[in-house]
């Protein structure tokens, strides 16, 4: 993907895997999650749910793997298992504010589109000093659909009347990355761990594929 600076007026981030180094965190809770119901983290479920939103992973959770559970109790565990990496130490990922104040400097607005809610994402973009960037945050939880249907990129674009060939995202999901290239968003995809057994299906559906955001600061500036 080669555009020039003026052609594009918006860049819409993803939040975790992308922006902020939580996979682990996740890994950790859904293996927490799974063990004190004596059960193995199955083998598909991280790429079931990265792109529902929460409550839409806990109704997956329930109907598919814990039907005795109730919806809000998980959704309370959850939250009571990650806040703390949230509020505390969950750091950012390489390159991440250069890019921010990169953007910001070229005069392109900057949005975030997550599948997190907003208790967990809120207090982090706080402490990770990065909530100034943001002109406008969405979160699946506001949408009918997950990141497997562009509404939320729809929502951000139409927020800010611009069409999306004159929008960049940035993701690192295969499903949300997919979804952002079929709907003709210029898609950069964002190297996490959770992206390694799909680099080739992901640099095939997206524009340009970037390990650290110097990258596209390299190719750009």
């Amino acid at each position: 993907m080669k555009f020039n600076n003026n052609d594009i007026h918006l860049a819409i981030f993803d939040l975790d895997g992308t922006l902020i180094d939580s996979t682990s965190l996740w890994f950790d809770v859904d293996k927490e999650f799974f063990m004190a119901r004596g059960m193995d983290v199955p083998p598909t479920y991280a790429k079931e749910i990265a792109h529902i939103g929460l409550k839409a992973a806990a109704i997956l959770t329930k109907n598919k793997y814990c039907p005795n559970e109730n919806i809000e109790d998980i959704l309370d565990e959850w939250n009571r298992l990650s806040l703390k990496g949230y509020e505390q130490s969950i750091p950012l990922k390489e390159n991440a504010k250069e890019i921010l104040d990169f953007l910001s400097n070229q005069g392109i607005k900057i949005s975030l589109a997550t599948a997190n809610s907003k208790a967990l994402y809120e207090p982090c973009l706080k402490r990770l000093n990065i909530d100034k960037y943001f002109s406008f945050i969405i979160d699946v939880n506001s949408c009918k659909e997950g990141k497997d249907s562009s509404e939320i990129y729809d929502k951000v674009a139409s927020h800010f009347n611009v069409s999306p060939n004159n929008v960049v995202v940035f993701e690192d999901s295969l499903t949300a990355i997919k979804t952002a290239f079929k709907s003709n968003y210029n898609v950069v995809a964002v190297y996490d761990i959770n992206s390694t057994k799909d680099i080739d299906k992901t640099t095939a559906n997206s524009h340009l594929f970037i390990r650290n955001f110097q990258e596209f600061i390299d190719l750009y500036k």
